[in-house]
């Protein structure tokens, strides 16, 4: 937890030195719905949706279109198995470097990569919380994501991307499951 606490800190730092260094810092508010599951034998996909503010800072020294952003998000993800549906809620935090090409004023097209931590913060299945002691979910995943889309007037944001988990996700586990989980967002930037 003290390592997600400094890592937190520093990007905060980093954003308000490039924000008073004169870099181009966007604020977007994003929504959106997302399809996951756990890559174990039996595992069916869940939708759920995930919400939250992302922060992209423009690196116009380095070569025009070229950005860092990252992300907050409050992401519901899950699966089903032999009648359980798990409902697991995690702080989702991506960290993507990108590039942004803009074919006018009013439309630009977007492609990104890197990172994810995610923390469980709640969720239950059958009545139990699904981070529990005994064969439960892990509170920490890690992994790599991929987002592409569209900007439309400087503003409006859709997009779509995939996260792949690298982390074990359930505790004292044989096998090794990971979560995956594709996501669609629509976005508002301010």
């Amino acid at each position: 937890m003290k390592k997600i606490i400094v890592l937190l800190m520093v990007a905060m730092a980093a954003l308000t030195s490039a924000q008073a260094a004169g870099g181009n810092v966007d604020k977007e508010v994003v929504a959106g719905m997302n399809v996951s599951s756990l890559n174990g034998e039996g595992f069916s996909s869940r939708i759920g949706f995930h919400a939250g503010l992302r922060i992209t800072v423009g690196a116009p020294r380095v070569t025009e279109g070229l950005y860092v952003n990252g992300a907050a998000l409050l992401s519901l993800r899950g699966a089903s198995a032999e009648g359980l549906t798990f409902n697991p809620f995690y702080l989702d935090i991506p960290v993507h470097l990108g590039y942004n090409y803009a074919f006018s004023d009013d439309v630009a097209v977007f492609g990104e990569c890197g990172p994810f931590v995610a923390i469980g913060l709640f969720g239950k299945t059958e009545g139990m919380s699904v981070f529990n002691d005994a064969n439960g979910l892990k509170r920490f995943e890690a992994g790599l994501g991929v987002r592409a889309g569209v900007e439309l007037n400087r503003r409006y944001v859709i997009s779509m991307g995939y996260d792949g988990g690298l982390t074990d996700v359930i505790k004292d586990s044989d096998v090794n499951t990971k979560d995956h989980n594709f996501y669609i967002s629509l976005g508002y930037k301010f």
